[in-house]
């Protein structure tokens, strides 16, 4: 019995105190107890909202770095995929040859352009053929249905093809129109230049050039180029025209050699 009387005694001791003591001192009392139980809430709260916010960070980075590799490996499909139907439109011009080249030509190789000559004075490159697949030197080289060079040296298995740009090709043709014939060579500044047009047979822009087949060591017919200008050479009895391939010879990547 005393226990709960004494309990109950004490409750109203503290309350007549409370009562007593003047409001300032009370709400200075409350502060106090607010803050104390503010202070471990914060204390807490700011480490639980730093492991919140990393979780997400690194969730947000897995996500971001999965996402760039997905578009990566997408644009490289789109690319690949994009080679291949610039590579497939390539070939199926290529294969047009056959339907320019004398049916007397029953050889031809295909073949992939793997080097281009760095040297500014000479115009070379190689094609991943050699003479394990037939290839081998002298043999006319075309791409798209055009001629742009020979064959000029043949390994087991890579060939050098030096371009009609070269300052040493020569390659004998005509003006398709007239049927004048004269020398295909290149220059130092990778032009083509046919020689020795008689002076008596009009040469115009435009005109059409193709291969002379003089003494049967080339094809005859095959396309060169077309004209784009003609002059006369101080001191010379016959005209030059300055030719241009039909093909651009800096981006050819697959070539046919025949024989």
């Amino acid at each position: 019995m005393l226990k709960p009387i004494r309990f109950f005694l004490g409750i109203g001791i503290f309350l007549l105190i409370f009562t007593a003591i003047p409001l300032s001192l009370t709400a200075q009392i409350k502060s106090a107890a607010y803050s104390l139980i503010k202070h471990p809430v914060i204390l807490f709260e700011a480490p639980t909202k730093l492991a919140v916010d990393l979780y997400f960070f690194r969730k947000n980075a897995a996500e971001n770095h999965k996402l760039k590799n997905a578009l990566a490996e997408k644009r490289f499909q789109e690319l690949q995929l994009q080679e291949l139907r610039l590579e497939n439109a390539r070939l199926t011009k290529l294969l047009q040859i056959r339907s320019v080249i004398p049916p007397a030509i029953h050889h031809m190789f295909f073949s992939r352009v793997i080097l281009r000559s760095a040297l500014g004075w000479n115009r070379i490159i190689l094609i991943d053929k050699g003479t394990q697949q037939g290839i081998k030197p002298n043999m006319l080289v075309l791409s798209e249905s055009s001629v742009v060079g020979k064959v000029v040296m043949a390994g087991p298995g890579i060939s050098q093809v030096l371009l009609i740009t070269d300052p040493k090709s020569r390659i004998g043709a005509i003006i398709q129109r007239t049927r004048q014939g004269g020398l295909i060579f290149g220059t130092s500044s990778g032009e083509c230049h046919m020689k020795y047009l008689s002076i008596d047979t009009e040469v115009k822009p435009g005109d059409r050039v193709e291969t002379a087949g003089f003494g049967g060591f080339f094809p005859k017919g095959l396309p060169i180029g077309t004209v784009e200008r003609v002059w006369k050479e101080p001191g010379q009895i016959y005209q030059v025209a300055q030719v241009k391939p039909l093909m651009d010879l800096n981006r050819i990547e697959e070539v046919a050699a025949i024989d």
